[in-house]
């Protein structure tokens, strides 16, 4: 019986010990052919004329009292949304931005050690306005100050589906990697083979250029210049690399 024994676990000894030296000559080769890539940047871009400008307009109203500077700012403010409105802007496309109140100060030399005064108080209220009708911009601004805007901060410009043009840009962001890749690569003396990873830039916005806005007291319409805005994506590839 203990012979039988014996025999059963030698004959197997030989069987269990395939496994570890399989195992082995798996573990050489993956040795002698490490996993190697690249890692490069691609950008890609395409223009587009904007479908609405954004601008935000301001009513700044200054009175010794508080509650009369903010009556005061209240009827600058009501006439300069009626006005907007009156110019076709749908009520969806205006919207308070900012209103805020705020003492204003007697000056004092440098030898006062007391605290300055109040001489009064000053109101400001914000609204910014979306305009669909690009060429009538500068004649909505003119016609803003004259219902009692005083302050303009500044005009910037979007598209109605950004997410269409991006998706233009995309492709080309791509390519731009492989290209550089390629370059590397071939500099290195190796080729690029397959995708093995790709990322896009978080945040990815539009970036407006050539478009500037003149407010002018003038008789003719400030003259607005939309231009173009360029949709950038930039993405990060890594490409295997092969002999």
């Amino acid at each position: 019986m203990s012979r039988s024994l014996r025999l059963f676990l030698v004959a197997f000894v030989p069987a269990l010990t395939v496994l570890p030296t399989a195992l082995s000559a798996q573990q050489r080769a993956i040795e002698q052919n490490p996993n190697r890539w690249i890692e490069v940047s691609g950008e890609g871009s395409v223009n587009a004329a904007p479908d609405f400008a954004r601008v935000t307009l301001g009513v700044t109203t200054a009175a010794k009292d508080a509650r009369e500077a903010m009556a005061a700012n209240a009827k600058s403010a009501n006439a300069l949304v009626q006005f907007i409105k009156s110019e076709g802007v749908a009520p969806a496309d205006i919207q308070t931005s900012g209103l805020s109140i705020s003492p204003m100060f007697a000056q004092q030399s440098p030898a006062q050690a007391s605290a300055p005064a109040i001489t009064g108080y000053s109101v400001s209220d914000n609204v910014t306005v979306i305009v669909r009708d690009i060429p009538r911009l500068g004649a909505l601004l003119d016609g803003a100050v004259a219902a009692g805007a005083n302050a303009i901060y500044g005009i910037g410009f979007g598209e109605n589906d950004p997410s269409a043009l991006l998706d233009k840009a995309r492709p080309l962001a791509v390519a731009d990697a492989r290209r550089k890749a390629e370059i590397y690569a071939a500099a290195g003396g190796a080729r690029i083979g397959r995708l093995m990873q790709l990322t896009e830039e978080a945040g990815v916005r539009p970036v407006a250029f050539a478009a500037r806005a003149y407010v002018q007291g003038a008789a003719a319409p400030t003259p607005i210049e939309a231009g173009e805005d360029k949709l950038r994506v930039t993405v990060t590839a890594r490409f295997e690399l092969t002999q």
